[in-house]
This record gives structure tokens, C-alpha cells and sequence, in this order.
């Protein structure tokens, strides 16, 4: 009886794990990379390379190996409007993030001085919106 139950509670964990949007989480595979932050952060997806944190964006993951990979890609929809907002533009643009292997983009938060990450957004799906798309409507 309790494999059993094992057994069903392993299958709805992995049919959670599909069903959710991946747009609204971190990776879950993670590479070492020599340049990469040397820091508890390096073991933790929620963290990229440089040891930004992950913010929840409508990007869309795009797998890459190099950033030539994510180059015609844009910020996310929701980050359009960043700078007019207490945040300023990380250098690089829409880039491979080494430990992620996704496309990211990178932003500096003045108010809090950290650096947060989002998914890339396709240039052709790129809207400068206002929405979230992954927290809950506002009522």
C-alpha cells in the first residue's frame, strides 16, 4: 500500500512539473562554469552566472550555448519600461548566461543595488506591456 501511494505521489509531482508555465520558473539544470560566482548561489537556479536572482517575466526560455544564440532576441514585455523605473540595463543585453544555458536578460535594481534576471523575449512576440503575466490579477 504505501508504494503504491509512492507511486502516485511521485506521478502528480512530475505532472506538476509539466503543467506549470516554465515561463514563471528558473531553469532546473544547472552547469559549472569556471566564470561563473564562486558562491552558495552557484548551486541555486534561482540564481544566474553573476549571482542575479530570478524575476518572473512572460520571457520564454530559449536554450543556447553561446551568445550569439540569444542576439536577436529583447527584454522581457514587463521590463520595457525599466529605466523609468529605478532600474538600469546590465551591458551585455540579451545573452547566454554560462550556468543557466538559457538566453537572459540582466537589470540593476538602484533601490535595493542587486542585479535581477529574466527569460529573453522573442523579438517578434517583443509588446512593451505593463502586466505580469505570472502573478495573480490585481483586482
Amino acid at each position: 500500500m504505501k508504494t503504491v501511494a509512492l507511486v502516485f505521489i511521485l506521478s502528480v509531482i512530475g505532472l506538476s512539473e509539466q503543467l506549470r508555465d516554465p515561463r514563471c520558473f528558473p531553469p532546473t539544470n544547472i552547469y559549472r562554469a569556471p566564470d561563473c560566482v564562486p558562491d552558495i548561489t552557484s548551486e541555486n537556479p534561482n540564481f544566474d552566472c553573476q549571482g542575479g536572482h530570478f524575476v518572473r517575466t512572460a520571457g520564454i526560455s530559449m536554450p543556447c550555448t553561446a551568445d550569439h544564440d540569444c542576439m536577436e532576441n529583447m527584454e522581457p514585455n514587463e521590463w520595457c519600461n525599466s529605466e523609468r523605473n529605478g532600474f538600469q540595463w546590465a551591458a551585455s543585453g540579451c545573452h547566454c548566461d554560462l550556468k543557466l544555458k538559457t538566453c537572459i536578460m540582466q537589470r540593476f535594481d538602484r533601490n535595493y543595488n542587486e542585479i535581477q534576471w529574466a527569460f529573453c523575449t522573442p523579438r517578434n512576440r517583443f509588446r512593451c506591456e505593463v502586466s505580469d503575466h505570472c502573478s495573480p490579477p490585481k483586482n
